[in-house]
């Protein structure tokens, strides 16, 4: 009877200053991750939050007026503010990694296979350890802020602590937006409200873009194209499109990169000529960062610059593609994509004529990671089922996944390329090393490794590869940033070869350079410029009109 009579004693004013004080703090602690000026980076804005404050105010006058928070819907209360601090913890750490605003509509989804990434690189023990650890820090937060909200319920219980508490709260309100710090800024934040609007009206931009009110968006689906027909240009020759994961031009640019990177690249341009191979360097820029690397394979095929709202219209619509194009010029178009188990619904609009995802290529061996199947496996299986000789003029674009971060599990390279099974002769020691899990705080090293991988078995494979075909490898995308830095530009090396140097013209004229290793300075093109270039080099020469003929040849009588 004490005790309950001590609990249900109303608080010394100075006990409930202290309570408040620190529960005011501590809700605007959770809120202190914010974006900087320029939208790239996040920092630690220590100015008061003005929303919790507010809902300080609002648990005030609940009290005034006799009421409390029912428990649920403090429960309730306390996970909206969790979620509220780690909405804003992302939109300032979204930027940091893919160099864009955080989009809730497009990015959530892509939650379980960041998660489902993370625990198949870390192993099953330490990943069900991590997530187990993840969830019950959560929990412990949400229940810490329930507790808080009802310190502070008892805290307010007498009228005139809920008086002083709402008036000061009003004050600080009012006086906010007229307070500056040194720096000009506000003495009160109110980044959550800002994080929140910004994200509801980036959801109703796209939801208008989807029911076709996006006049910007059937512009360029509306913008003229080449007409589809023969390229002779090709000569009938295969062409090879590959995609190199997260081959960035910072791994050539930054030096504790390019120390591994460029003697690797070497390497590859010395195997590749010593088999014949004539091979064109240049940059490209990529329309994502560190990330989303199907935008990057689709403003290849449409010509169009892809963001998360057009490459979802762009299905709907009627552009010619590049593996139409090759079709219509007499070509079979395929495509080989390891890192895909279950393809978007709309994938045909592409137009290849066969698809072969990671359950149609048949490895059985062990898994490099989330994605699983080793490039130089997917290499050895495009010889297989589609290098036969005799066949059609053919079309593949590949899309290599061995070097997706976090760069690590990182397959072996295997001199024999007709090993069966392929890592028959990897030891036991050799394996323990491989399947180490990486340090995610640390994967400059794993970085470097994995784009050395993927070059020499390019350059192995490419010395394998019979025939004058046309291979263009190009990067999707740069490395997140907390790999390649930050500030860094969206561009990605791109690297033309044939034994006809013929083949090579179109990309001379446009400024490619001999050898493997790109400018760093001159214009720079968009992937998407890529397919009318393409179209432009290869397609038949405009028809002089009979009339210019006949002028030209009476100019030279």
């Amino acid at each position: 009877m004490v005790t309950r009579a001590l609990f249900q004693r109303s608080p010394s004013p100075w006990r409930a200053a202290l309570v408040l004080l620190a529960s005011a703090v501590f809700f605007c602690l959770l809120f202190v991750p914010a974006r900087d000026a320029e939208g790239l980076g996040g920092f630690l804005d220590w100015r008061p939050e003005i929303e919790p404050l507010l809902l300080l105010g609002l648990l005030a006058a609940l009290a005034l007026a006799g009421r409390r928070l029912p428990a649920a819907l403090r429960w309730s209360v306390a996970g909206l503010i969790f979620l509220a601090a780690l909405l804003q913890a992302a939109d300032a750490l979204v930027p940091r990694i893919l160099n864009r605003p955080l989009d809730l509509y497009f990015d959530l989804p892509h939650v379980p296979q960041l998660v489902a990434l993370f625990y198949d690189a870390a192993g099953a023990w330490r990943g069900a350890a991590a997530l187990a650890a993840a969830a019950l820090a959560a929990l412990a937060l949400i229940a810490l802020i329930a507790g808080a909200l009802g310190a502070c319920e008892r805290m307010l219980r007498p009228p005139g602590h809920a008086v002083l508490a709402l008036g000061a709260v009003l004050v600080l309100a009012a006086a906010a937006p007229v307070g500056r710090l040194d720096e000009g800024e506000p003495v009160l934040g109110l980044r959550t409200a800002a994080v929140v609007s910004a994200q509801v009206a980036r959801l109703w931009r796209t939801v208008e873009a989807m029911h076709g009110h996006g006049g910007r968006y059937a512009a360029m689906l509306a913008a003229p194209q080449p007409a589809a027909g023969a390229l002779p240009g090709l000569k009938g020759r295969d062409v090879y499109l590959i995609f190199f994961e997260s081959y960035g031009t910072v791994a050539l640019d930054e030096p504790r990169y390019a120390a591994t990177v460029l003697p690797a690249l070497a390497g590859f341009a010395t195997t590749v000529e010593k088999a014949g191979w004539h091979l064109l360097s240049s940059r490209i820029v990529s329309p994502t960062y560190g990330g989303g690397s199907w935008l990057a394979h689709g403003t290849i095929d449409s010509g169009v610059k892809l963001d998360p709202v057009l490459d979802r219209i762009i299905t709907s619509s009627r552009r010619e593609t590049l593996p139409r194009y090759l079709r219509a010029a007499g070509y079979r178009s395929i495509e080989i994509m390891p890192g895909t188990k279950t393809p978007a619904p709309a994938h045909g609009f592409w137009g290849f004529e066969r698809s072969l995802y990671a359950a149609d290529l048949g490895y059985d061996g062990p898994s490099f990671g989330w994605f699983g199947i080793p490039d130089q496996y997917t290499l050895r299986r495009v010889d297989e089922t589609e290098g036969a000789a005799g066949h059609a003029p053919l079309f593949v674009q590949i899309v290599l996944v061995s070097s997706h971060v976090p760069f690590a599990p990182l397959p072996p390279y295997v001199a024999d390329w007709r090993a069966v099974p392929l890592y028959a002769g990897i030891s036991p020691a050799q394996w323990d090393r491989i399947r180490t899990p990486p340090d995610w705080s640390h994967l400059d090293a794993p970085y470097g490794d994995s784009l050395v991988y993927d070059l020499r078995t390019l350059g192995a494979w490419l010395a394998r590869l019979p025939g004058d075909a046309l291979v263009v490898i190009l990067g999707d995308h740069q490395p997140p940033s907390f790999v390649a830095g930050d500030r860094q530009p969206w561009t990605v090396p791109i690297h033309v070869l044939s034994r006809d140097p013929d083949l090579l013209r179109p990309f001379r004229a446009q400024g490619y350079v001999e050898g493997a290793l790109p400018p760093r300075d001159g214009a720079v093109k968009g992937m998407e410029s890529f397919l009318g270039d393409f179209i432009a080099g290869f397609a038949p020469p405009p028809a002089v009109a009979a009339g210019g003929a006949d002028t030209a040849e009476r100019g030279t009588n």
